[in-house]
């Protein structure tokens, strides 16, 4: 796939961004010394840039739904996870607390230090429970929706196969994720609860190197980008556009074309529209008020797959569904279906993927979600940072371990998906208030980078990896004017998209520098 090296845009509010000085333009297939906006097209056939290759595998079969069967309860789930994780937390333990033996919580005896192992499990009083409010709030308007649910009255039990205990002492109860699986080595005191000593994850899993695939020797990225939020009142396109001319080679100077021809593929984590697409007004009112009523969401994919078909015409694409996205709400969220994008959905460039999504692209594998399962343990627990709550998950082997308590999933009965079996080398999650990037390294040498993927909505940012050095930084597309920012060799850049009061001076500039007249006097020359 290649792309011309720079070409004139066509619409005057283009006119906003950064040319190419004298140099540059001369590569331009007007010929250099045209004075005016009329001459003869040039002969010369501008060069081509190939974009980078590299070879690439979906992983995320595990996560697609083939037999749907929403009749089951939960339990099986749960059972399925602790059978799955029991032998990988018991290895741990061993090795951790090597004179100390691994007992049933049915096999405590009071008084002795002994090991358990079990999935810990948070009582909450404010947690939202559909029956109690049902029964307490009869006619009464629903209570709004909290940013935390949690409460110095929680209580922490660990649960096994055969009983359940309360675990005191050295262990936070507010910072304790509900669903994971853990190891704790303590007592049982006279009144029956769990005198915490230590408790521990399973750890890191192994990490997996293709052996097909050699170390990059060059520099190649994956651009990572989430929260578009198309159909917002407040939605702007200009900064969208900007970077999807700078991405596929249609903006930027030969030297800032040749950097973004190494992109070699774009993430797109999910909440591509906006919640306000979504009416749930529709279904409370008459049929007749809402019969000739185009749904939000109908133009807001029709936006979303003109900007698809521009991307994947010069890139691939992978895109994933978010918590807003016209897809299924509960975990493994399922592709969007490619009838809702026409246009993109002709290029073989583009994919549609599951959420969580994991691939490999030239013996490294990425893992990353939309976000829900970052946002969620937030709300459940006294952990604020995306990065911190990202390692955790990762620590105790499972993406989305408040599944099915608190966040929706599909009730599996055989094997839990979110399970990690191996470590991946880039863990990304997406849809977060702020970019932040974290490496972590496991006892057995795995080495994971971690990144807080920012929403585009709000931080006009997108994140590039370099697969060379698993390196990061992000673009940021910002409403700046007179920067002069180089694209190629910064670590936070901004693409200045213009504003109302300063775009007329920077239009004057901008004739000055390729020759082209304004508009009363290029009316005057035709």
């Amino acid at each position: 796939r290649s792309f011309k090296l720079s070409y004139y845009n066509e619409y005057k509010s283009y006119l906003s961004m950064i040319i190419p000085k004298t140099d540059v333009i001369s590569e331009l297939t007007a010929t250099t010394e045209a004075s005016h906006l009329l001459s003869p097209p040039s002969t010369v056939v501008p060069d081509q840039i190939p974009r980078t290759g590299g070879n690439y595998t979906n992983l995320s079969e595990r996560f697609k739904l083939r037999n749907k069967n929403f009749k089951r309860q939960y339990a099986p789930l749960y059972a399925s996870r602790l059978a799955a994780m029991k032998p990988m937390v018991e290895g741990v333990a061993r090795m951790r607390w090597l004179d100390d033996p691994i007992v049933q919580l049915n096999d405590i005896q009071p008084g002795k230090t002994c090991v358990i192992i079990g999935t810990l499990f948070k009582e909450m009083q404010l947690k939202p429970n559909i029956l109690r409010d049902l029964s307490e709030d009869i006619n009464l308007p629903p209570k709004p929706e909290r940013k935390r649910y949690t409460h110095s009255s929680d209580t922490l039990y660990l649960e096994d196969e055969a009983q359940r205990v309360v675990l005191v002492s050295n262990i936070s109860v507010k910072e304790a994720i509900t669903g994971t699986v853990i190891s704790c080595k303590g007592r049982e005191t006279t009144d029956g609860k769990f005198e915490v000593d230590d408790w521990t994850f399973c750890g890191l899993p192994a990490q997996i190197q293709n052996e097909m695939c050699g170390p990059v020797l060059e520099d190649k990225y994956v651009a990572i980008i989430s929260g578009i939020s198309i159909g917002d009142p407040k939605y702007d396109p200009m900064p969208l556009q900007l970077f999807v001319d700078l991405v596929t080679g249609q903006l930027g100077s030969l030297k800032d074309q040749t950097f973004y021809s190494k992109v070699m593929r774009l993430i797109i984590a999910g909440d591509s529209l906006s919640k306000n697409t979504r009416d749930t007004q529709s279904v409370k009112q008459a049929k007749y008020l809402s019969k000739k009523v185009q749904a939000a969401s109908i133009a807001a994919a029709q936006e979303l797959d003109d900007v698809l078909t521009q991307l994947v015409s010069c890139i691939f694409v992978d895109l994933m569904p978010g918590e807003y996205d016209p897809a299924n709400f509960s975990l493994p969220q399922q592709p969007l279906h490619r009838c809702i994008f026409p246009q993109a959905a002709q290029y073989t460039s583009f994919q549609s993927v599951t959420n969580p999504y994991e691939y490999d692209i030239d013996g490294l594998t990425f893992l990353g979600t939309s976000g829900q399962n970052i946002k969620n343990i937030r709300q459940y627990t006294g952990l604020s940072d995306p990065l911190e709550i990202a390692e955790i998950t990762l620590k105790c082997r499972h993406l989305a371990p408040t599944c099915p308590d608190t966040l929706g999933c599909y009730p599996f009965t055989e094997e839990d998906p979110f399970i990690l079996r191996e470590c991946p080398h880039v863990y990304f999650v997406g849809n977060q208030k702020t970019f932040g990037v974290k490496k972590i390294e496991g006892e057995q040498g795995q080495k994971t980078l971690i990144v807080s993927v920012p929403g585009f909505f709000h931080s006009k940012q997108v994140v590039l990896v370099n697969l060379k050095d698993l390196s990061c930084f992000c673009v940021s597309v910002a409403t700046l004017i007179g920067e002069t920012p180089d694209f190629a060799n910064s670590d936070k850049v901004h693409l200045n998209a213009s504003d109302d009061e300063d775009s007329e001076d920077m239009v004057d500039v901008l004739n000055e520098n390729v020759n082209i007249l304004p508009d009363d006097d290029m009316d005057d020359q035709m």
